[in-house]
């Protein structure tokens, strides 16, 4: 049900989601308000995630609080389908609206983390969670080319086709409200509202392996700086149409669908952490080939590999973080590193904007600064995750160490160099829990 349920968000944000930007421009609005409505609701949105447990404790438990955001969001959207069809061009209707899908999604998102970690404590969750991305990225796929082909298709009555999109997606989000409601809940000990803020927040800090959420908000920082601006690149510098940027964009979403069954197995092989540090490496090669001259066969290739390694990073970068804190303090670090990583969204989106503005910056510019910025983090997360992954050989002459032990018994020596090697060697290179 979980992968009706996010196939169904899929529709939604293939149909919506992705197309408020240009339905801003559609309703008259320039860029000092295009940049207000790109970040106040990312900000407000990265903030409400920090009171997503406290949703949690007031409703009695995770999967409450996913449900009340994704109702959140279908009354987003009904406020959209509202803008369409008085064609109203109040800046403050469309702000309260992305707003509220914003902010709805961010308190939603840590409370259904907490919870499909749960859930999948049984099962091989590498493999359940790359099916489950592909699947969404093929509904996604077809909702976004959809979309993009009927407001192709248009030509004036552009609002009316607005009208149309913002229905499907009041009807597919709403849909998934009812698979949400479908799916088992994992019982929690009901705690006062006092016992989820701030003491607890403290705790999934102190308790919690936070290099990877570091890393992620790094690379959104960095990602962030030049990603708002590949839109109007290409619909301005580029005079791209509607169907060539759908086209485009769908070429990167069915990259990614295809990649994402690609990630378990390159992960069973290699290990979560190697597949991170390769796909990170690939995002921030990317802005590198949109500063190339433009040409189709530079855009097909910026969006074919930009999908692939994205989806090493997500896929990657979402099973080290489930495995990052302790159980009952799961959905506190997921607001954390949640809403740090929005502030890292806004932060990036700002100062790109700020670069743009200024004398001599230029858009190829501005993607060779983010390709700087990207590249940043990387030796980071080289040596931290080295550190935490020993060489194979390092591996294997711990196991024969252990091995001897068990035959006949350990020596001083052989205790002393064991003492020395870290735990992490005991794990497996996949990162999955022990239980599976």
């Amino acid at each position: 049900m979980s992968v009706v349920e996010g196939s169904l968000h899929a529709v939604m944000v293939g149909v919506a989601e992705s197309y408020l930007g240009a339905f801003a421009v559609e309703l008259g609005h320039g860029a000092h308000a295009q940049g207000l409505l790109a970040t106040v609701p990312l900000v407000l949105g990265a903030v409400g995630q920090l009171f997503s447990p406290l949703l949690c404790s007031w409703l009695g438990s995770r999967k409450r609080a996913a449900v009340a955001g994704a109702l959140g969001q279908t009354a987003s959207m009904a406020a959209l389908i509202w803008i369409a069809a008085l064609q109203s061009s109040s800046f403050t209707a469309l702000l309260c609206a992305r707003v509220g899908f914003w902010v709805s999604g961010g308190l939603m998102a840590p409370a259904w983390n907490a919870w499909m970690a749960d859930l999948t404590v049984q099962v091989d969750r590498s493999r359940y969670f790359a099916r489950r991305s592909a699947l969404n990225h093929v509904a996604l796929l077809l909702a976004f080319g959809g979309a993009g082909w009927a407001l192709y298709r248009a030509g004036v009555q552009l609002m009316h086709c607005y009208l149309l999109l913002f229905s499907v997606a009041f009807v597919a989000r709403l849909a998934s409200v009812g698979a949400l409601l479908l799916q088992a809940d994992v019982e929690q000990p009901r705690r006062a509202p006092s016992d989820m803020q701030w003491p607890r927040l403290g705790r999934a800090v102190t308790q919690s392996k936070v290099r990877i959420a570091l890393y992620v908000a790094c690379l959104s920082f960095g990602t962030q700086i030049s990603s708002p601006f590949f839109t109007p690149y290409m619909l301005r510098e580029l005079d791209l149409d509607y169907k060539a940027f759908a086209g485009l964009s769908a070429l990167s979403i069915l990259a990614k669908a295809l990649t994402f069954p690609c990630c378990h197995m390159w992960a069973e092989r290699f290990g979560q952490r190697a597949v991170l540090r390769w796909g990170g490496l690939g995002v921030a090669l990317i802005p590198l080939i949109w500063a190339a001259p433009p040409d189709w066969g530079t855009l097909i290739l910026a969006h074919v590999l930009g999908g692939a390694v994205w989806a090493a990073v997500e896929s990657s970068s979402y099973q080290l973080l489930l495995d990052s804190a302790p159980r009952e303090l799961t959905a506190e670090f997921f607001s954390l590193s949640s809403a740090l990583n929005g502030v890292a969204q806004v932060a990036g989106a700002l100062t790109g904007g700020l670069l743009l503005a200024a004398p001599h910056i230029d858009y190829r510019a501005l993607f060779f600064i983010s390709a700087l910025v990207r590249t940043l983090p990387l030796p980071v997360l080289f040596l931290a995750l080295r550190r935490e992954q020993p060489p194979p050989l390092l591996r294997w002459l711990y196991g024969r160490l252990r091995a001897l032990e068990a035959m006949a018994g350990p020596t001083e020596a052989e205790v002393l160099r064991i003492s020395q090697v870290p735990r992490a060697l005991g794990s497996r290179t996949t990162d999955p829990p022990p239980a599976l």
